[in-house]
Formats: C-alpha cells, structure tokens, sequence
C-alpha cells in the first residue's frame, strides 16, 4: 500500500475527507467484501408479527383427528395487546382504567398500613400473595366491593360516586343470594367481603349502617364455633375482623362485640409483647413515675400501660439502630391486642352514660392514662387511604379529662407525677386526637402545663415524655410544633 501526505494547513473538503476515509481502509478490508441490509428491510423485519404457534401436540391431534388438509396447516392465534390481567366478571372496555387503578390500589391495600416514619423501626412484609389481593381475582361480590371502595380511596371522596354506587349494588345483590345459600353464608370469602364492606361504610362516616356489618361478621364466626375455631390459614380474615371490630368500637363508644375472644385469640399470636415479658423490670423506669402510678393505678390497666410503654421503647431502640427492627405484622398483632385490652378495661362509653361523661368508676389519673394509652394506639391505626380517622368521641372524653387535670394543678392540689400525665395527654391527643380547630384551648392549657413544670425547651419538655408511651420518629414532629407556639407565644410577653 502506497503512503499519501495530507497536508492539514489547508482546509480540508468534503472530498479529501472521503478519500482519507477510503484509503485507510482498503489495508484493512482487503479482500473482503461488506454487504449491508437496506433501511427500508431492516424496518419492515423489525415491525413484523410473527403469528402465536399451538403447541405441537395439539397441531399432532388436529391432524389424526381430522381429514381435511387446512387441519395440517400451522394454526394462527390473535396476537393479545392488553395488560394481560383477567377479572372474575367480564369488563367494558370503558371501565378497564378505572379497574386497573383498582388493581394498583388492591396491591398497596393489601397488608395492613404503616406509618412511614417507622420504616427505620418495622420490618416490612410481602404482603403481595395475600388473600385480600387473590379474592379479587376470584369472586365477583368482592371484586365490586372492592372496586367501589378504591374509588372513594384513590380520590378521597367522602360521598358516594356513580361508579361506586353500581358496584356496591352488584355487591349487595350478591352477597343477599349468598347469604340464602347453606354452603356459602358462612364462608371465608363471604367474610372477606363484609369486611370491605364495613371499610367502604367507614370510608364515608356511615359509623351506624357499617356496624350492621360488624354484627353479622359475628353472627357467621359464631355459627362457624368461634374464633378458635378459625386455623392459621384463616388468620389474616379474622385479623381483619378484629381490625374492623376495633375501629368502629373506638367511633362508637362501645365494647368490641368479641370482647374476651378477640383478646384470647390474639394473645395466641406472635407480638412483640413477648419481649417485654423477659426484660429486667428496671429497664423501663424512668423518672420516677413508675412507682407512684403503680400505687395509683388499678392492676389490669398499670400491666397494660406497662405493655404499651415497652412498645414504645422498642421501636425507638429499632429506630436509633440499638436492637433488630420488629416484625411489621407482630407489631400488628399487639397494638391490636392492645387495643382490644384497653376497651375491656373500660369502654369510651359505658352502658350507663347517657352521653360521654367520664366512666363513674375510674378515677381522674385512670381515666387519663387509660385515654391516653387509646390516642396512642390511635396514632398507629391507619386507614386504607393512608389516613387517622377523626375520633370525636375520644377528642371529647380526653379533653374533658385534661379539663380536671388542669382544674387540680390551678387549685395547687395536683401532684409532679399528676402535672406529668397533663403534659402526656396533651401531646399525645395532639398527634392523633385534636384537630387544628382545637388550638384555641390546646395551646394555652400546654402553656400553663409547661410553666407546671418548669419547662421552657422541647429537650426539658421530651425528657417528661419519655416517661410515658413516646415514640421519636412519629411523635417528635408534633411535639415539636406544639412547644414551638408557646416560644413564639412568649416572644411578645418578654418584649413588654
């Protein structure tokens, strides 16, 4: 090969270029010769379909079952072009979207809700292959219930839609049929469905039309022997049952309908309670509280206040990274364990309240605690649109407490651990509780709880608290805005 000189002090052209190009590369293509496919068949090869093939052994059977010689022939299939996802019911093509969103939210309903704070505190599960999400694929009742009550979930809709009112009448249309039948009025997916059932009636304020639900889940788990009788594949039905039992106890003031059952079967379950119950009994004391509440407090509700403050300090070890993070479903098991223990304790209305008056026979320091223990549970109970249900009844008994809390550390009669309860229940129904509407009392009664106690910083302020069921990562925010408005409160009384 012969060497050319190019000069490069001259600009080079369009034509230099290609002859630069072709003579480097005639040493290295020597004697080989470069085909290249034209665009226009590279496109066409790309675009093609390539019909679905059967399987040779049916392709085997069409041939020795039938004379004709179009049987021999290859058997094209229509190619689908959809999500690939198949409903119990057929589907309008107008309604799919809507479904597909009911998928999506199926899938992130499934388990039960967390609060986010607590990822560093919870070992989240795969709650993917659960029942709740396979029901839907399989019954039709459950997939209009369950569709329905997307809806008002993914939108956050407190009335009824077009679109949820068809689905909940295909629901109820069903489930009156089922209820007729001697084999299916009792089932597991029957239950399942009453279950969302209650949840869409919950959704939407209905506290008293969703109860008729609760007491027909009842009803069924009674005619089936109870819920002992219900094995562990069954579990996750009947911790919704529970879930659902408690919750609308809590709205409505009354006892859960399954009472010492409920308790007895979740003690069963794996909690987290069970740690407690090996740790030394000076792990958990702290200023000093422990001894005077236990003194003042009745036994069931100091071993319960016992059983919720070690949870709390579980999850803030998790939290800062000093013990293995706890099991999102045992979490789970306890709080409502715990819950369902509180409200036998004492309901948030008794039988013989013809309003909500503070129970007759519960001292002032019990009544607190034992509210307090409730918004602190409250603060875990997460609905399925991510939300802390308002829990009016709960704001109105706690407030009235703290009402004769306050009454006893104005009149001088209220003891250090009596001012140390106030300050607990006010930040504690601040998380969970109060709304923001009850600022106009709640900020100057935290004030003068405050000034109780000396107290001036959120540090003076969070070291009280940890006397009590606190947890950091959930609690700390609001805590903080809470002590936060009274330094700014203070601001314009120093300056004069």
């Amino acid at each position: 090969m012969t060497f050319e000189f190019i000069d490069n002090s001259v600009a080079i052209d369009h034509a230099a270029r290609r002859r630069i190009r072709t003579h480097a590369a005639t040493g290295k293509n020597t004697n080989k010769t470069l085909s290249r496919s034209s665009k226009a068949v590279v496109l066409k090869k790309d675009n093609y379909a390539s019909p679905f093939r059967t399987p040779a052994i049916i392709r085997k059977a069409l041939r020795s079952t039938s004379d004709r010689t179009g049987d021999a022939e290859v058997v094209g299939i229509e190619r689908p072009v959809s999500d690939g996802v198949l409903f119990p019911i057929p589907v309008p093509a107008r309604s799919k979207g809507l479904v597909r969103e009911g998928v999506k939210a199926l899938f992130f309903f499934s388990g039960a809700r967390y609060n986010p704070e607590l990822d560093g505190a919870l070992e989240m599960p795969d709650h993917m292959g659960s029942v709740w999400v396979r029901y839907f694929f399989l019954d039709e009742a459950y997939f209009h219930c369950s569709v329905a009550t997307t809806i008002l979930c993914s939108k956050n809709l407190v009335n009824e839609t077009t679109q949820g009112m068809y689905h909940i009448a295909c629901t109820y249309r069903i489930i009156q049929e089922r209820l007729m039948s001697a084999t299916d009025a009792t089932s597991d997916m029957t239950i399942a469905i009453l279950v969302v059932m209650s949840q869409y009636e919950r959704l939407q304020g209905q506290y008293e039309r969703g109860y008729v639900h609760i007491q027909g889940l009842r009803r069924m788990i009674e005619l089936r022997g109870g819920v002992k009788q219900f094995g562990s594949e069954c579990c996750g039905v009947i911790l919704k049952v529970l879930r659902a039992d408690l919750e609308y106890a809590l709205q409505l003031g009354s006892r859960t309908l399954f009472g010492i059952q409920g308790i007895e079967y979740l003690r069963t379950l794996r909690s987290v309670c069970s740690d407690y119950e090996t740790r030394p009994n000076g792990q958990l004391n702290n200023c000093g509280t422990d001894r005077v509440l236990q003194d003042f407090l009745r036994e069931d509700l100091w071993t319960t206040s016992e059983c919720v403050r070690s949870v709390a300090v579980m999850l803030n070890e998790a939290g800062a990274g000093q013990r293995q993070k706890l099991g999102a479903d045992e979490f789970h098991h306890t709080i409502l364990y715990l819950g369902f223990s509180l409200l036998h304790i004492n309901p948030l209305r008794s039988s013989s309240e013809s309003n909500s008056t503070p129970a007759p026979n519960m001292s002032i320091l019990e009544q607190a605690i034992h509210l307090g223990l409730i918004a602190f549970l409250v603060s875990f109970l997460r609905g399925l649109d991510q939300r802390i249900s308002d829990k009016p009844l709960l704001s109105h008994r706690l407030r009235l407490t703290i009402k004769d809390l306050m009454l006893s550390v104005e009149t001088g009669q209220g003891s250090k651990v009596i001012k140390c309860v106030l300050l607990w229940t006010l930040f504690i129904g601040s998380v969970a509780v109060f709304k923001p509407s009850d600022g106009e009392w709640l900020i100057p009664t935290t004030r003068t709880a405050m000034q109780a106690l000396d107290l001036s910083t959120w540090e003076d302020v969070r070291q009280v608290l940890a006397a009590f069921p606190w947890v950091y990562a959930l609690h700390d925010r609001t805590g903080i805005v809470l002590c936060s408005t009274q330094k700014f409160l203070e601001i314009p009384h120093q300056s004069n």
